[in-house]
């Protein structure tokens, strides 16, 4: 019996697991971008490409972009368009410019998940300019004290709670955190 463990053992041990994912082959996504305009969204990923350069890491970034006429829809296509496996559990956020609190229902549905951890921020200004603004992709954490997590949002929808969420804006070349409004007022 002892035998049978133990051959079992060498044999997982050296095979290794199937869910084994090579780096090359991942699209680290670190920020996600919707932009949301007269019924069409546009959804830019912000994906993070680590390279060994003079014995430091840089870090590199790529910008993935597509649109539709609902969220799911546009997340869909996104990726379907990249080659590389969509790896979401170093989202840090999720940046939005719209006036229509029907995206937030949506992204509770697509995002209904264990991934929740990211946090949410709204803005009203260029989302390309501010989702490519910094080299540094914790860089919109650094401006906020108070950061929203999307858990945090499922949780107030299902108890029928307004939230404040963090409104950040671009001024003068300079990303800045600019107050806090509650999902439903944007237009404050």
């Amino acid at each position: 019996m002892k035998k049978i463990f133990i051959t079992i053992f060498l044999i997982i041990f050296i095979f290794g697991s199937s869910s084994y994912q090579e780096l090359n082959k991942l699209a680290i996504i670190t920020n996600i971008g919707i932009l949301e305009e007269e019924g069409q969204y546009k959804v830019i990923y912000q994906e993070i490409i680590p390279e060994k350069e003079n014995n430091k890491i840089m870090k590199k970034y790529k910008y993935y972009e597509n649109k539709s006429n609902n969220l799911q829809s546009a997340f869909s296509k996104l990726n379907e368009d990249t080659t590389k496996y969509i790896y979401l559990d170093h989202l840090e956020n999720i940046i939005i410019k719209t006036n229509d609190n029907k995206v937030f229902d949506e992204l509770i549905n697509y995002f209904d998940k264990d991934i929740d951890n990211f946090n949410i921020v709204l803005t009203y200004d260029n989302l390309e300019k501010i989702i490519k603004y910094s080299n540094n992709y914790k860089y919109i954490n650094s401006l906020i004290d108070n950061n929203v997590s999307f858990r945090e949002i499922k949780k107030a929808n299902l108890e029928n709670k307004r939230i404040k969420v963090p409104l950040i804006k671009l001024s003068n070349n300079n990303l800045s955190f600019y107050k806090y409004v509650r999902l439903g007022d944007f237009n404050d």
